[in-house]
Parts: structure tokens; C-alpha cells; sequence
């Protein structure tokens, strides 16, 4: 379906139900208006079809993203919890709730956790971490030795086990 977007396609976020996304989430009504604003804002940036997708939240979130990046990907799968490569506006609103003040502390862990478990195997191993890393450092435009990046990746792990 070209840059068209259907009436329905249009028309799905602005059906969404602030009161029962409210009471889904740790979002007040007034709050998941407002990022309905932002959503239909987002959703229209590149391809008008009421949906945000990949390149989008990219641009929203790395305003000078121009290239794969494993950590923008990462974000990306975590938002379009359906994995069908675009972001409806009850995904966006149930991925931004995990960055809300009141969101407890465990259920911020285990977000973080999945960013950064690459593999899906329930443990985060030295390799991913360390793909992470270099992954954030190039978001950043950061550019650190092999030994630092491998001194920070060593220190995380040796950090883990004093606790």
C-alpha cells in the first residue's frame, strides 16, 4: 500500500480509548491524550498512514540517525511488542509507560534486561553487552579503544557478581 493510508488506517489511533489505555497504564486520561498528539504527530512524519514505523521513531529518537545501529533496532523491537514492523498507538503508549516516574523499579530491570538480552535466552552474556556498548558509543559518535570498550564490558561483569 504506497504513502495512501486508508481512512481505517487513519482513523486507528484517533478510535483509541484514552479512558481504558488510562487504566491500562500508569498514564492519567490527560496524559494519554497528550501523547496522542504526539503520536499522530510521529505517525505522519514520513509515510501518513496513522502508524509510526522504523524510520520514524528513529528520527524522533536520534535526530541524526542515518545508519543501522543495533541499540536504535533494540528500541524499535521493544516498541512494536506485536513484531509486525509498525507501532500502533496502544504499543506506544504501553512502551512509554515503562519511562514514567511512578513505573516501579522492577518493571524499569526487567526493560532494560530485554534491551539488552539479544538473544532471547534469559541471561545477558559478554558478547551482547558488549555489541551494546559499541552499539550506544556509535549512537553517540563516542569512539573508545578496544581496551576501554573491553575494560567497561569486564567491570560491568566483575561489578555484577559483588552484589
Amino acid at each position: 500500500m504506497g504513502g495512501k493510508a486508508s481512512k481505517k488506517d487513519r482513523a486507528r489511533s484517533v478510535l483509541a480509548d484514552p479512558v481504558a489505555l488510562a487504566s491500562e497504564t500508569i498514564f492519567t486520561v490527560n496524559e494519554v491524550e497528550a501523547l496522542l498528539d504526539l503520536y499522530n504527530k510521529l505517525s505522519c512524519s514520513i509515510t501518513k498512514d496513522g502508524l509510526i514505523h522504523k524510520e520514524e521513531l528513529l528520527l524522533a529518537l536520534f535526530k541524526n540517525h542515518k545508519k543501522e545501529n543495533l541499540f536504535a533496532d533494540r528500541i524499535f523491537s521493544l516498541f512494536d511488542a506485536k513484531q509486525n514492523g509498525q507501532i500502533d498507538f496502544e504499543e506506544f503508549v504501553q512502551a512509554l509507560s515503562i519511562f514514567h516516574p511512578k513505573t516501579p523499579e522492577f518493571e524499569k530491570i526487567a526493560y532494560a534486561f530485554k534491551l539488552y538480552d539479544l538473544g532471547h535466552t534469559g541471561y545477558i552474556e559478554r558478547e551482547e553487552l558488549k555489541e551494546m556498548v559499541l552499539a550506544l558509543l556509535d549512537e553517540s559518535d563516542l569512539h573508545l579503544s578496544d581496551d576501554v570498550v573491553e575494560a567497561i564490558v569486564d567491570k560491568t561483569f566483575k561489578d555484577r557478581y559483588k552484589r
